[in-house]
């Protein structure tokens, strides 16, 4: 099936001009042809907070190898590059460049020199996962704290919702909260991630279509059933989703999920939310360090390697292509806590993640069709050899057992992360990397993987006419001898309300209403002393959940035909301008009993304002006009 938002609503009358208007709510952009090329599919999986060494570590438990170990020693200016062993699926891929991570109030950006001379300079001034999240998703640096927004406040688009203007399907996975800065980077725009409620909000209203991820209210992290906690999603919101009020088919138990991934008749919207508190794994209760992974009984939640499964398996349905982003978020909890045996559980996780991704490509899509990331917002723990400082010492250590390492750090770094690539597009992608590290060879930049995508799908449509339409039916056409009618011009599939410039804390669209032609041919028996008047009211406009209040349209009347005892309306004022907007009747013309005779032509300039952080969208709604008799 192919799911597009609907364009309009066109609805019809007698004596009626009922009309639909769809307007974006977005900051203007530069426009790209409609006709979209790039890869069919996009999915990006983040390893949030791991580095080369996360890698690494899990790999030396899980085969007993390494792929990325180096040995620095900056006083003597040597770099030595151990043997390396492919023994994750993502290894294999034929882009593996480097990735930079800073943020737009971090590190003025990365220095290759700096960052080898000096064993503590990358522990300072790194991202954090909202700024690094915003820039992998949108292509735009951020201030850390900060969502979707570039670092003056203004929303940005990114990815997931350039896929779903295109008409892909989109969604975000996540082994943490799903309101949590990395996920909600692709689903919401908000000045501070802290606001995890306020993103719940946006995300469960917006475009994604499949959401997964922690943050039960009712769970603890021990998947025990607790006292309501509402941190995550307010009570509202999930009372929403429990109850069927939302667009979306809600699951929370592991056989829902389990069951979803393997579905033939799979629902088009989905919302899973794990029954635990914060993170799938990590933060169970039991004392793991020392012991080796997976010792600790798990909580008995769906993995997510399933969720990966189900998400793929519902956005496949869609016939344009998919968006989907997958994040194992709690290896970097693990690493601000120092944790080494579930900093293992929680890459081991992910790998069997990325394995479910490669195997859906290769038996659902294909290489062709489909480009699959496989990268880290940023690196925690400052993982190392255990002698490192102030040299890098590889890390060490046998299958199925601790390696010897250390954490230097309790927070993120400015170390270059990992990027593999492989698929549809990935030539381009790699091309992006002109910087040189004298360790890791070739990197580009975070803001890249967005660039990528918005390079290929573009980011805004080219104008169409009847974009924002305005469209009219009027059955009784034409005048009739004694009759007093209403027509309307053909203005053919719409007309635009174009524009949404930023005026202050306002966006502004304007448009004109066609043509409105009142024909009177009455006798003066039949008028009397009378005349006529025409009003208009607007509805509110909706997308989905959202709603846009009738009183943020306004207009100004004008006259096409100028006749004695014709007087247009006057101005109506939108709601941010001090009026009522077309939320209640206005009107639009009157004439006397002097000016009524014959064909007179209206029209009036309309005018939208919204506030500037309204919700992205295609609203529709609909404008009447009605034409009155006057006694």
């Amino acid at each position: 099936m192919t799911r597009r938002p609907p364009r309009w609503l066109a609805l019809a009358g007698t004596s009626t001009i009922a009309a639909a208007l769809a307007i974006t709510a977005a900051s203007p952009a530069v426009a790209a042809p409609a006709d979209t090329t790039g890869p069919k599919n996009i999915i990006v999986m983040i390893g949030d907070g791991m580095g080369y060494n996360h890698i690494d570590a899990a790999s030396l438990y899980e085969h007993g190898t390494t792929y990325s170990q180096v040995a620095v020693d900056p006083a003597a200016g040597t770099v030595t590059h151990l043997p390396g062993t492919a023994s994750q699926v993502f290894q294999s891929f034929p882009v593996q460049v480097a990735m930079s991570t800073h943020s737009a109030n971090g590190r003025a950006e990365y220095d290759p020199t700096k960052a080898w001379a000096d064993f503590d300079w990358i522990s300072e001034g790194a991202t954090d996962s909202a700024a690094a999240g915003t820039a992998l998703a949108t292509g735009v640096k951020t201030n850390n704290g900060m969502l979707g927004l570039d670092p003056e406040g203004n929303r940005v688009k990114n990815v997931a919702e350039r896929a779903a203007e295109i008409g892909k399907a989109t969604g975000v996975v996540s082994s943490v909260q799903f309101s949590h800065a990395t996920p909600a980077s692709w689903g919401a725009h908000n000045a501070s991630r802290n606001d995890m409620t306020g993103v719940a909000n946006e995300m469960i209203d917006g475009p994604l279509d499949v959401v997964m991820g922690a943050g039960h209210p009712g769970y603890d992290d021990d998947h025990q059933p607790t006292a309501p906690d509402y941190s995550s999603v307010s009570e509202r919101d999930f009372q929403r989703l429990q109850d069927g009020q939302t667009e979306r088919t809600f699951i929370e138990d592991r056989a829902d999920f389990e069951a979803l991934a393997t579905a033939e008749d799979a629902p088009e919207r989905v919302f899973g939310l794990a029954q635990v508190a914060t993170t799938l794994q990590q933060a169970r209760s039991g004392e793991s360090e020392g012991q080796l992974p997976f010792a600790v009984e798990q909580n008995d939640v769906p993995s997510l390697r399933t969720m990966t499964q189900g998400a793929l398996n519902v956005l496949e349905q869609d016939e344009e292509g998919l968006f989907l982003m997958v994040e194992g978020g709690a290896i970097d909890w693990t690493g601000h806590a120092n944790e080494t045996t579930r900093n293992i559980e929680e890459t081991v996780d992910f790998n069997r993640a990325v394995e479910a991704a490669v195997e859906w490509v290769e038996t659902e899509s294909s290489w062709d069709e489909t480009l699959l990331i496989v990268t880290a917002d940023h690196e925690t723990g400052y993982l190392d050899g255990s002698r490192s400082d102030p040299t890098w010492s590889p890390i060490t250590g046998a299958k199925g057992q601790l390696p010897d390492q250390k954490w230097f750090s309790g927070n993120h770094t400015n170390q270059l992360v990992p990027l593999f690539a492989k698929g549809a597009g990935s030539d381009l992608l790699a091309s992006y990397a002109v910087g040189t590290d004298p360790v890791r060879g070739a990197y580009l930049d975070n803001v890249d993987v967005a660039r990528l995508a918005f390079e290929t799908w573009g980011r805004e449509d080219a104008p169409e006419a009847g974009e924002i339409p305005l469209t009219a039916t009027v059955p009784q056409a034409g005048a009739v001898e004694g009759s007093l009618t209403l027509s309307v011009a053909d203005f053919g599939e719409g007309v635009d309300l174009a524009g949404g410039a930023n005026v202050g804390d306002r966006l502004r669209f304007g448009g004109a209403l066609p043509t409105v032609s009142v024909t009177d041919s009455r006798s003066n028996a039949q008028a009397g002393t009378g005349g006529w008047t025409v009003s208009g009211q607007a509805e509110d406009l909706t997308t989905g959940s959202s709603v846009l209040r009738a009183r943020h349209l306004g207009w100004t009347p004008g006259l096409l035909t100028t006749k004695p005892g014709v007087t247009p309306g006057s101005p109506v004022e939108t709601v941010l301008g001090g009026g009522e907007g077309l939320a209640v009747p206005a009107t639009l013309a009157t004439a006397t009993s002097d000016g009524r005779l014959g064909t007179t032509d209206l029209t009036a300039e309309l005018e939208l304002e919204v506030p500037v952080d309204t919700r992205a969208g295609e609203y529709a709604g609909a404008l009447t006009v009605s034409l009155f008799p006057v006694d």
